[in-house]
C-alpha cells in the first residue's frame, strides 16, 4: 500500500473517529443537560416541599405560598413552621401576597439599610403598616398575633371600613372590646381565617409563627372580594347585583348574618342605593360577611350617625324628631335618660329637669354656672358661650364663638 493510500485511509479513519467523538460529546452534553434539568427540577420540587412541614397543620398553605413565591424556606431545606416571624419578614410576605408596590422612599429611621425596606415602604404608603412613636419600625422585632391580624385586615381594605362594627360579646376570652386590635380580630374571626386551634384563647401578644402567618395569608388570599358599583337591590330575594370595573355583573345573595354598612353606618339592605360604590367580602366558604357601600349621604345616614355618637341615648327616630324641633315626640322616653346623663355630669335632678324643660331663667345664678360648667366640659366650649346660648343672647354668643374659633385656629397653627 502506498504512503498516499495509507494517509488517505488514516485521514478517513480519523474523520470517522472525529465524528464519533463529536456525536459522543453531543450525547454526553444532552445527557448532562437532561440530568442537570432533572436535578434542578428535583431542587425546585424540594423547595416546594420543605423537609419539616409534613403533617404540619398548615402544610397546604405553606406549600401553596412557596409555589407562588410569597414565602420561602431556608437554605437547608427546612421551613421551621413554629419559628416566629419578624416585622420585616412579614412586611415582605404581605407586600408580595397583595401586590403592594412602593412609589417613594421609606421614612423610618431604622430601615435605611434593611433588606426589606422596599416592602416596608410600600405597606407604609398604602396605610397598611405603621411604626412606633419614636420614628422607628423595628424590623427585627417579632410580630405579634394581634399586629399580624390588624395588618392583614388592612391589607384587604377592611381596616378603615369597619368604623360601625358592632359585636355583642368578645369571641376570645382574652381580647376585650377595649383592646386596640379587637375590631380586626373580630373581623378575621368572622371571615374564618383565624386558625381553629386557637379555640377561645387568642393570646394577642404571643409572637406569630411562620405556620400561623402562612395559614392566615393564604386564607385571606382565597376570600372572595367583589368591588364595583351597585346595579340593583332585590329586597324580596335578599340579593344585590354589582357591576365590577370590568363590566361584569355579579349577583350576591345576602345572608342573615351579613353585616351591611353604608357611609360607615350600619344599615339594612333597603338602605343601599343604585350607583353606590360597593365592597363585598365573603368568608372562606363563599358566604358574604361584610358589605360596605358608599354614596350620596342621606337623612338616614345622618340620623343614624348622630344616634351612634349619642351612645344609645338617642334612637334615629328621636334625632329626626329633634331635627323637626318636635321635642314632645321624644320627651317621654328620652327625658329620663337625659336627666341621668346630666346628673352624672354633676347636676342635681332639679337642675337637669329645669334645663330640659327649657326653664333656664328659673335657675339661680349659682345653678346656672354649675349647669354651664357641666355643658362646657361635655361640649368642649367655654362657659361664657354656653350661658350666652342658653340666654338666647345671640350677639354675645357670636362674639364668644368668634373668639373660640380664633383661639382654635391659632392653637392648630402653633401645634399647641
Amino acid at each position: 500500500m502506498s504512503v498516499h493510500g495509507m494517509t488517505r485511509r488514516t485521514a478517513e479513519r480519523r474523520k470517522v473517529t472525529g465524528f464519533t467523538f463529536l456525536r459522543t460529546a453531543v450525547i454526553a452534553l444532552l445527557v448532562i443537560g437532561i440530568t442537570g434539568s432533572n436535578v434542578a427540577a428535583v431542587n425546585i420540587g424540594a423547595a416546594h416541599y420543605p423537609t419539616d412541614i409534613e403533617d404540619c397543620w398548615a402544610e397546604e398553605a405553606i406549600v401553596s405560598l412557596i409555589g407562588e413565591g410569597i414565602i420561602t424556606g431556608y437554605p437547608d431545606g427546612t421551613f421551621k413552621p413554629e419559628d416566629p416571624v419578624t416585622r420585616a419578614e412579614f412586611s415582605k410576605m404581605v407586600a408580595k401576597a397583595f401586590a403592594v408596590r412602593a412609589a417613594g422612599e421609606p421614612t423610618f429611621s431604622d430601615i435605611q439599610d434593611n433588606w426589606a425596606k422596599a416592602y416596608i415602604a410600600a405597606l407604609t404608603e398604602a396605610g397598611i403598616v405603621s411604626g412606633f412613636p419614636d420614628g422607628t419600625f423595628r424590623p427585627s422585632k417579632d410580630i405579634s398575633r394581634a399586629e399580624m391580624t390588624q395588618i392583614l385586615i388592612r391589607a384587604i381594605d377592611l381596616g378603615d371600613k369597619m368604623d360601625g362594627l358592632t359585636q355583642p360579646e368578645s369571641s376570645f376570652i382574652d381580647v376585650t372590646p377595649d383592646y386596640w386590635a379587637f375590631r380586626s380580630i373580630e373581623i378575621a374571626n368572622t371571615l374564618g381565617v383565624i386558625p381553629v386551634h386557637f379555640g377561645v384563647v387568642f393570646e394577642p401578644e404571643l409572637p406569630a409563627t411562620r405556620a400561623e402567618t402562612a395559614y392566615m395569608i393564604k386564607s385571606l388570599i382565597d376570600l372572595r372580594i367583589y368591588e364595583g358599583k351597585l346595579a340593583n337591590v332585590d329586597n324580596r330575594q335578599g340579593s344585590v347585583t354589582i357591576t365590577t370595573p370590568g363590566g361584569i355583573e355579579q349577583e350576591i345573595t345576602v345572608g342573615l348574618d351579613t353585616a351591611i354598612y353604608r357611609n360607615n353606618v350600619e344599615a339594612d339592605l333597603d338602605r343601599l342605593l343604585r350607583g353606590d360604590e360597593v365592597y363585598v367580602v365573603s368568608d372562606v366558604f363563599g358566604e358574604p360577611k361584610f358589605i360596605k357601600a358608599r354614596g350620596l349621604v342621606t337623612k338616614d345616614d345622618v340620623t343614624t350617625k348622630i344616634s351612634i355618637l349619642s351612645k344609645g341615648t338617642l334612637e334615629p327616630e328621636d334625632v329626626e324628631a329633634l331635627a323637626r324641633s318636635d321635642w314632645n315626640a321624644v320627651r317621654e322616653g328620652l327625658e329620663p335618660k337625659l336627666v341621668g346623663n346630666l346628673v352624672e355630669r354633676g347636676l342635681t335632678e332639679e337642675e337637669a329637669a329645669t334645663l330640659l324643660n327649657q326653664n333656664w331663667t328659673e335657675l339661680g345664678e349659682l345653678a346656672k354656672k354649675r349647669v354651664a360648667g357641666a355643658l362646657s366640659d361635655e361640649l368642649g366650649v367655654s362657659q361664657d358661650l354656653v350661658i350666652a346660648l342658653l340666654d338666647a343672647n345671640w350677639e354675645q354668643a357670636k362674639v364668644y364663638g368668634q373668639i373660640e374659633v380664633a383661639q382654635y385656629v391659632l392653637m392648630q397653627l402653633l401645634n399647641l
